[in-house]
């Protein structure tokens, strides 16, 4: 097929079309190529779509997502067709269906297992501006290895968008979310509730289809914070979601470690030893007769952390947060043991690219090298020459941890030269004073006593702007807010004037921007008056938060600052009034705010409150 690809056996056949098993004449590969059903791909249009989702799925690496090659047509048979990565293993759905009716139900860290590492991939897809779009248990792979991937990338969303969800066959649609088989364009939050579906069939054995059963009343270790979780992921309103993979991924780490989840059963829940995601609980201990070494304490508030001499699959990369356990570091982490299994039978079997050049092949030795002195980073790509596998450095769990120690060693880096850097300036500006205050003094008196009142908090003020930049640069300066949602002002029916707020910006006030008259019965064509939610405000405001740090230096007054703030549908930001501090800190975080963009929301505006702690 395609003049390169030899189709060994046919796999199956679904409402797509056939899924081959092939070998790639060019690179030996074994590789599955889905021929898509005739029809389903048919206008020039269709064919551009498809070309651009695969051409994105293509540039996504990661160890949780079934690689994508390229696609084509066949000459002979004109069928346009897909090539990916081969997976030897079995769907998540076979799985599922192997459970259906048995006595013992798949263990809750099993499902959190899988989760977690279909979140990680959700994650490495959005990272790319895109999202799955179809997600669904026959899509997700548990291989022979024990590694979950999430397949069909780039298909499945070229589908829906041009074929329609139909085309997917209705046991399969039960899985998307309600806007998207509404006809609506899929986004981030409608693969949040895909995963739910992924979750539910895990925990009750059930499918969408069946008459719905909270997993509580299904399985013998869910809870009633599972069934909220779950609840959250499957609301028929976008906005009432988790906002992104990551995020439920967090609370469901959060909740397993809360309720100290049992070890998961792996060989009975999948036939093999699954990776293990390390945000909760911790490996599996060590056999009687492995050497143990003494483990050193976990640091507090780290759930989960490994510990030194446990035994741990080939496969899995112990991801630390560094910001917790920055001093216990080298305790936790055993460098000198991972050195040793990556220079044991050392050849020179890696080539690293970087500025779009082959550099190598390398050692592991003269690789972990070059790491930690910086010339090799965690984003740069590696290719083992010996099995043929692409992934980037901080990908590798033979590197990752190496690449941790240099981020660590550059950010105390960092730090020095922006201290030193803010010394420096102390320095000369205290130098420049001393001299203006001889000069004028010795010209005139007057001038000195001025000088003295207004100079220094000038200077004081170029410090501070020098030295919050630095820090902020460095990661060191972190402020976060809450927020609230605020009533629409009435109406105005008579002709008097609209009130300002002190605070606010001529022209671009909370206050002007809620008092403009909008035709409230057209919301974007549809009647909804649906708007952000205070969590969608915050979160949106804490990602922006450092763009109101330098405004800090012109007088916030310390304590507590609330912004009001009116935005558009569209998510733009109409006004904003700032309640404390002096005139110049309100105009400079009244006009940074203003270039913050929200999501959008059917209503035409609304008005939200943000605080934060400016001290």
């Amino acid at each position: 097929m395609g003049g390169r690809f030899v189709i060994e056996r046919a796999v199956g056949e679904d409402a797509l079309g056939a899924l081959l098993a092939a070998k790639d004449q060019k690179t030996q590969r074994p590789i599955a190529v889905r021929v898509l059903a005739p029809g389903l791909i048919a206008t020039e249009d269709a064919i551009e779509v498809l070309r651009q989702r695969v051409k994105v799925a293509a540039g996504i690496q990661h160890r949780n997502v079934v690689a994508t090659y390229g696609m084509g047509t066949d000459k002979a048979s004109g069928s346009r067709y897909v090539a990916n990565e081969w997976v030897d293993g079995q769907t998540l759905a076979e799985v599922v269906e192997s459970k259906r009716g048995g006595e013992a139900p798949m263990s809750l860290r099993g499902a959190y297992n899988v989760v977690a590492h279909v979140c990680r991939a959700l994650e490495a897809v959005r990272a790319k501006g895109s999202c799955h779009g179809a997600l669904r248990p026959t899509v997700v792979f548990v291989t022979k290895s024990g590694r979950v991937k999430v397949g069909s990338l780039g298909v499945d969303l070229a589908i829906v968008q041009t074929a329609g969800p139909a085309a997917l066959g209705a046991s399969e649609q039960a899985f998307l979310a309600p806007e998207v088989k509404a006809g609506h364009p899929p986004d981030p939050r409608s693969d949040v509730f895909g995963v739910g579906g992924l979750l539910y069939g895990m925990l009750t054995g059930r499918s969408p289809l069946d008459d719905f059963v909270a997993p509580s009343e299904a399985h013998p270790e869910a809870t009633p914070e599972v069934d909220a979780v779950l609840m959250r992921c499957l609301a028929a309103d976008p906005a009432a979601r988790f906002e992104t993979a990551e995020e439920l991924k967090e609370a469901l780490v959060s909740l397993a470690t809360a309720n100290e989840v049992t070890a998961s059963h792996d060989e009975e829940d999948f036939g093999v030893e699954i990776d293990v995601d390390v945000d909760i609980g911790s490996a599996p201990p060590p056999a009687p007769s492995a050497p143990v070494k003494v483990a050193a304490p976990r640091p507090p508030g780290v759930p989960g952390s490994p510990q030194v001499g446990q035994r741990v699959a080939l496969d899995e990369s112990f991801r630390i947060p560094v910001a917790a356990v920055v001093p216990a570091m080298s305790a936790e982490v055993d460098l000198s043991s991972l050195l040793s299994k990556i220079t044991e039978n050392d050849a020179p079997r890696w080539m690293v690219v970087k500025d779009s050049l082959d550099h190598g092949p390398f050692s592991g030795r003269e690789l972990v090298n070059l790491i930690l002195k910086g010339e090799v980073l965690a984003e740069h790509g590696l290719l083992n020459m010996d099995t043929g596998e692409r992934r980037k450095v901080g990908e590798a769990p033979e590197f990752s941890e190496f690449c941790e120690q240099w981020k660590l060693k550059k950010k105390a880096a960092d730090h020095a030269v922006a201290l030193e850097r803010s010394n420096k300036v102390e320095k000369a500006s205290m130098a420049t004073k001393a001299l203006i205050l001889g000069a004028v003094a010795a010209a005139v008196g007057v001038g000195v006593a001025i000088f003295l009142i207004t100079r220094p908090d000038v200077q004081q003020n170029e410090r501070a702007d020098v030295a919050l930049g630095d820090l902020q640069a460095a990661g060191e300066v972190e402020i976060t807010g809450t927020a609230g949602l605020l009533p629409d002002p009435p109406a105005n029916s008579g002709g008097g004037r609209r009130r300002r707020a002190s605070g606010g910006v001529r022209g671009g006030s909370y206050e002007d921007a809620m008092n403009r008259v909008v035709d409230l019965g057209n919301a974007n064509g549809t009647g909804s008056m649906a708007r952000l939610s205070a969590g969608q405000v915050a979160g949106t405001m804490n990602a922006n938060i450092n763009r109101l740090v330098p405004c800090l230096s012109q007088g916030s007054g310390g304590g507590q600052v609330r912004i009001d703030i009116a935005i558009a549908g569209s998510g733009q930001v109409l006004g904003a009034s700032v309640r404390n501090g002096t005139p110049a800190f309100q105009s400079c975080v009244a006009g940074r705010v203003r270039g913050i963009r929200f999501p959008s929301f059917p209503a035409p505006r609304m008005g939200a409150s943000y605080s934060f702690n400016a001290n």
